[in-house]
C-alpha cells in the first residue's frame, strides 16, 4: 500500500509540473530533470521508462519563435551514464504531456484501487449488510373456563403414532396423548434476530442471504425463548445458546423494467395478509412478478409455485418396500390494481387464488402393526408436517387389528397419525385504502375477505378410514357435531405513520378478524393471534413509536376466542423493542 501511495503521489506531482511548464518553459526544463531523477532513485520510474516520457520533447521544428540555435543543441556536452538531458519543450507539447499523463495515471488507479489509499476493494461496493432485531416480553393469560382437552396433533405427527384404541378406556390402561395448553398463564421474555447481505452480482441479477433465529425449523418460529426449556427439567436454559436457521436465500432477477422474479428462499411476494400469512413467513419456491403504470393506475400481478412438502427419499424409512411420493404444492395467482385517485387519495384491491395441492390426508392400504419395531404405512407422508391450531383432522391410517394368538385383548393397537380432513382452494380479496390529507399523518383503511373454495362439509364427515369412526377428530360439538367452517375476514384502521424510520414516528392501529377452522391453511397463518392458526375471532389494538432512526417500541393488545368447538379464550400482551438496519 505504501508504494501504491508513493506511485500516486509522485505520478500525480509529474503531471502537475508538466501542466505547470505551459506557463514558465525555462523554470519547467530544470525542475523536470530534478522530479525525473527523483522518481528513479524511488524506484517509481526506471531509465528507459523516463526515456519514453520525454521522447516527446525533442528539439522544436525551425522557425519556431522561441527556439534555440541549432549550433547551441549540437554544441551540448554529450550526457554522462545516469544523466537526462532535457531540451526546450513547447508550450502546446508540455500540455499535451501533462494530459496524457493524467489520463494514464487516474485510469491505472481506478483499475487497481490506488487512486485512494483508504478506499475499499470493489467488490464490498455491491454488497449491502441488513438484519432487524426484536426483544420482547410477551404474556399468555387464558380464560379460566378453557376446556383441556386440545390435543396437539403437531406433536403428534411429528413424533410417534398415537394409540387411539388406549385413550379413555380405563384408568389403568389410559394413554393420554399430548394436550395444549389452554389454561395455565405464561410470561415470557423472547429474541428475534436475523443477519445477512445482499450482493449485486449483475445489473438486473442480485443475491440475498439471511440466517436468523427460531425455536424450531417450522415456518412461523423465528423467536427464540430466553431461558428455553422444551419440556423437560434441565433439558435448555442457563443461557443455552440459541440455534441460527436459514431464513432466506433467493435470487432477484429483473430482465425487463415490469418483470421481477424470485427464486429461492424469499419473502412473501404477495400483498401482506393478516389473515393467510405470518408476516415473517419465507415462500420457498418461483414467483414473478409485474408492475406497470398507465397513467394514476398502478397494474400488478404475481404468480408463483412453491413446495410444501417433499417425501423423504428413502421413505418408508423402516420398510424394505418403498412408497410412491405424494408431495403438495402451493400454485397462487394475484393481480390487482393501485389508483391514485388524487393526490392524497390512493385506492389497491388485490385479488387471489392460491391453491394448495396435495395437503389433504389420504386414507392408507391395509396397514399391520409391527410390534416392538418402528413402521410405516404407505399414506403416512400425507399428515400434516406442521400444524398450529384450527384445522380440522381424521386419522389417516387403515390398521390391521392385531390379535395375539394366545391372549386375544379387546382392545388391539391403533396407532394413528393425523391428516387434513379439507382440501384449500382460498380466494383472497384485498382492498386498501389510503388517505394523506393531514399528511405527515396517514390513514390507512384495510379490509380482507378470504374463502375456502374446495371446503365440502360433507366430505368431511364422512371421511375415515374402515374401523374408525367416520368423521374428523377435532372441532365437534358437544353432541360431536362437525362444526368448522370455510370463511374469514377482517377488519383494520391504522393512524399515523405507516413506516416508523425516526424519532418520534408515530402509529396506531385496531383490528378485528373472524376465521372460520378450514378457510385457509393454519400452518401458515399468523403465529401470534390466538396462540395461532385458524378458528380465531377477536380484537387487536396496539401501537408504534420511534425511539431512534430506525429503532421503535411496539405494544399491541390481543383478544380472542375459538369459533367452534371447545371454548378457547386467550388474551395477550406484546412489548417489543424493534431495530433494523
Amino acid at each position: 500500500m505504501k508504494l501504491l501511495a508513493n506511485r500516486w503521489l509522485g505520478c500525480t506531482a509529474l503531471s502537475a509540473l508538466l501542466a505547470a511548464g505551459a506557463l514558465a518553459p525555462a523554470r519547467a526544463d530544470e525542475q523536470t530533470v530534478k522530479l525525473i531523477k527523483l522518481l528513479i532513485q524511488k524506484g517509481i520510474l526506471s531509465p528507459g521508462q523516463a526515456g519514453d516520457l520525454l521522447k516527446e520533447t525533442a528539439a522544436p521544428a525551425r522557425g519556431h519563435a522561441h527556439a534555440a540555435p541549432l549550433e547551441a543543441e549540437e554544441a551540448a556536452p554529450a550526457a554522462n551514464p545516469g544523466q537526462i538531458r532535457v531540451t526546450y519543450v513547447p508550450q502546446f507539447i508540455r500540455k499535451q504531456i501533462a494530459d496524457q499523463v493524467r489520463a494514464q495515471v487516474m485510469e491505472e488507479a481506478q483499475q487497481e484501487g490506488w487512486a485512494a489509499p483508504n478506499a475499499l476493494p470493489e467488490w464490498t461496493q455491491r454488497i449491502t449488510l441488513l438484519g432487524d432485531l426484536r426483544f420482547r416480553y410477551q404474556g399468555d393469560f387464558f380464560d379460566k373456563n378453557n376446556s383441556n382437552q386440545f390435543i396437539n396433533f403437531n406433536a403428534i405427527n411429528t413424533g410417534s403414532a398415537f394409540d387411539a384404541n388406549n385413550y379413555g378406556v380405563g384408568a389403568n390402561t389410559q394413554t393420554n396423548p399430548p394436550f395444549l395448553n389452554t389454561t395455565e398463564d405464561r410470561n415470557r421474555f423472547r429474541v428475534k434476530a436475523r443477519i445477512g447481505a445482499e450482493a449485486v452480482i449483475d445489473d438486473w441479477v442480485k443475491a440475498t442471504i439471511m440466517v436468523g433465529t427460531g425455536s424450531d425449523d417450522g415456518p412461523v418460529t423465528p423467536n427464540e425463548t430466553l431461558g428455553n426449556n422444551n419440556g423437560s427439567l434441565g433439558a435448555s436454559g442457563d443461557f443455552s445458546k440459541p440455534s441460527l436457521w436459514l431464513d432466506k436465500g433467493y435470487f432477484t432477477l429483473t430482465p425487463l423494467p415490469q418483470v421481477t422474479i424470485l427464486a429461492g428462499r424469499e419473502p412473501n411476494p404477495f400483498l401482506p395478509s393478516d389473515l393467510m400469512f405470518y408476516r415473517f413467513l419465507g415462500f420457498d419456491g418461483v414467483a414473478a412478478q409485474f408492475n406497470q403504470n398507465i397513467g394514476n393506475v398502478t397494474l400488478f400481478g404475481t404468480a408463483g409455485g412453491f413446495p410444501l412438502f417433499n417425501t423423504a427419499f428413502d421413505f418408508a424409512t423402516n420398510s424394505e418396500v418403498k412408497y410412491a411420493s405424494r408431495d403438495s404444492y402451493l400454485a397462487a395467482l394475484q393481480a390487482g390494481a393501485s389508483w391514485q385517485i388524487r393526490p392524497q387519495l390512493k385506492a389497491t384491491l388485490g385479488v387471489g387464488i392460491f391453491d394448495y395441492l396435495g395437503v389433504q390426508g389420504a386414507v392408507s392400504s391395509p396397514c399391520v402393526v409391527e410390534l416392538g419395531g418402528a413402521f410405516n404405512c404407505d399414506t403416512d407422508n400425507t399428515r400434516t408436517a406442521f400444524e398450529q391450531f384450527g384445522n380440522t383432522l381424521y386419522p389417516i391410517r387403515n390398521i390391521v387389528p392385531y390379535q395375539p394368538t394366545t391372549s386375544p385383548t379387546a382392545n388391539p393397537p391403533d396407532p394413528q397419525y393425523y391428516g387434513l380432513a379439507s382440501r384449500f382452494n382460498v380466494l383472497n380479496v384485498h382492498p386498501i385504502v389510503d388517505i394523506t390529507t393531514y399528511d405527515p399523518i396517514d390513514l390507512r383503511i384495510e379490509g380482507e375477505f378470504i374463502k375456502n373454495l374446495a371446503f365440502d362439509r360433507d366430505e368431511i364427515e364422512v371421511h375415515a378410514p374402515p374401523r374408525e369412526v367416520p368423521g374428523p377428530v377435532n372441532n365437534l360439538g358437544a353432541n360431536g357435531d362437525f362444526l368448522g367452517g370455510d370463511t374469514g375476514y377482517m377488519l383494520k384502521a391504522t393512524l399515523g405513520q405507516l413506516e416508523i424510520r425516526k424519532l418520534w414516528d408515530w402509529s396506531a392501529f385496531v383490528s378485528y378478524r373472524y376465521l372460520e377452522t378450514d378457510a385457509t391453511l393454519d400452518a401458515i397463518a399468523d403465529a401470534d393471534f390466538h396462540e395461532g392458526g385458524t378458528n380465531a375471532q377477536g380484537y387487536l389494538l396496539g401501537g408504534d413509536l420511534g425511539i431512534a432512526k430506525n429503532t421503535w417500541v411496539e405494544v399491541r393488545l390481543l383478544n380472542a376466542q375459538s369459533v367452534s368447538g371447545p371454548h378457547y379464550g386467550a388474551e395477550q400482551i406484546y412489548l417489543d423493542l424493534n431495530s433494523k438496519f
